[in-house]
């Protein structure tokens, strides 16, 4: 992929969406806009991540359902490798749980595909000058959505990764055979224990589990 650099003073950008007639759409839309550089699309979520580590735009328009590698996936490796790339979702998943869930993981905006083109538009500038955006049509359930888990719910947030080891240490593998079944060395697998260890304030992984179990993130 060759690499290209946004125009002085315009917004680089990438989309990611793995139905070409819309993001062929969104592409041409935002192409339109002068203070707009669209770097690269990407069919799937794998691509966009790659895209994202060469290109660094200030914003990726995702879709949540990529193949691959799903938006939050993306969204999870950008933030642990701090790429200065703003995420913002365009997505036909127009539940509150989900919503939630990827304004938790740290989404800087998200809109439902209904968006029209203008809000879009609007959107990736809005998000690119550090502001969170937060479609209108979803606000009341996101809203909702809160008020419903902020008694109930004390369960910490896990990345992606994060679950996954964790899922794999209550299997009982080692942080060795863990790091061998996911292609990581055993150092970034206890980077990730250790996390999972402070987020549910325990010192050990049998603890972990425990508490993973209890609160209801592992079954």
């Amino acid at each position: 992929m060759k690499s290209v650099s946004p125009g002085q003073g315009r917004v680089g950008v990438i989309v990611a969406d793995d139905h070409p007639l819309y993001c062929d759409g969104l592409v041409r839309v935002l192409r339109e806009r002068a203070e707009i550089d669209v770097l690269a699309q990407a069919e799937d979520g794998r691509k966009a991540l790659e895209c994202i580590r060469e290109l660094r735009p200030q914003v990726a328009v995702l879709d949540l359902s990529l193949p691959e590698i799903d938006g939050l996936g993306v969204l999870d490796a950008v933030k642990r490798e701090a790429l200065p790339t703003r995420a913002l979702f365009v997505s036909a998943q127009e539940d509150s749980a989900t919503i939630y869930r990827a304004i938790s993981f740290g989404a800087d905006a998200y809109l439902p595909k209904s968006s029209s083109a203008a809000e879009i538009v609007s959107a990736v500038l809005a998000v690119a000058r550090g502001e969170t955006v937060i479609s209108p049509a979803i606000q009341y359930g996101l809203a909702r959505e809160i008020r419903l888990r902020r008694p109930a719910d004390d369960r910490p947030v896990l990345s992606p990764r994060e679950l996954e080891v964790l899922r794999l240490a209550a299997d009982g593998l080692s942080a060795v055979e863990i790091g061998e079944r996911l292609h990581l060395s055993k150092t970034t697998i206890r980077t990730h224990l250790q996390h999972v260890y402070d987020k549910l304030g325990v010192a050990d992984r049998v603890a972990a589990v425990s508490q993973a179990l209890r609160r209801g993130i592992l079954k």
